[in-house]
């Protein structure tokens, strides 16, 4: 786990490489100073389907708190971020009781609606090999979704050029 001392001596470094956090969110997100994250990538478990050693998200009783832990994280997120930076979400879904949960767009809807994120894009990721999904009464779940978030709708950086392809070599 990086520490306090370990993330305040790369901010004041001009070295252009990528920090990586390793820890607990919850934890690790406390120690960083506001305003000072260019970029935040995660994948959080999914809800209900790993059981990790020493506990930690994905382990609620429900898909309620599960969600309400994630925004508590995600407004953590919201702080270290700068005011011209991004934050993307990856999430799958699960079901319970033979219904989808519909976790991704909770989540969405409450950090837009509650915490005041700019939901920018909503991308689907197709997973051309679906999980471990046996059921035999539905449609596999073969994809999740990512959302780009930022925190004002202006200003945030965005390089358009640098995803665009050449028609001709793709």
């Amino acid at each position: 786990m990086n520490n306090i001392l370990e993330i305040k001596n790369y901010l004041k470094d001009v070295d252009n490489n990528p920090f990586f956090f390793i820890g607990d969110a919850s934890e690790t997100l406390r120690q960083i100073p506001d305003s000072c994250v260019d970029c935040c990538i995660t994948s959080p478990p999914y809800w209900g389907q790993r059981s990790y050693e020493n506990g930690g998200i994905g382990l609620e009783s429900n898909a309620i708190d599960f969600v309400e832990n994630l925004l508590k994280i995600t407004q953590e997120i919201k702080r270290v971020l700068k005011p011209t930076g991004s934050f993307w979400l990856n999430l799958g879904d699960t079901y319970q009781n033979k219904s989808l949960v519909g976790i991704p767009w909770r989540t969405a809807l409450k950090m837009t609606d509650e915490q005041g994120w700019t939901l920018r894009n909503s991308i689907i990721w197709n997973k051309h090999k679906g999980g471990m999904d046996s059921a035999n009464d539905r449609l596999r779940n073969v994809h999740e979704n990512i959302f780009h978030f930022v925190k004002s709708s202006k200003g945030y950086y965005y390089n358009d050029d640098a995803i665009r392809s050449n028609p001709r070599q793709t």
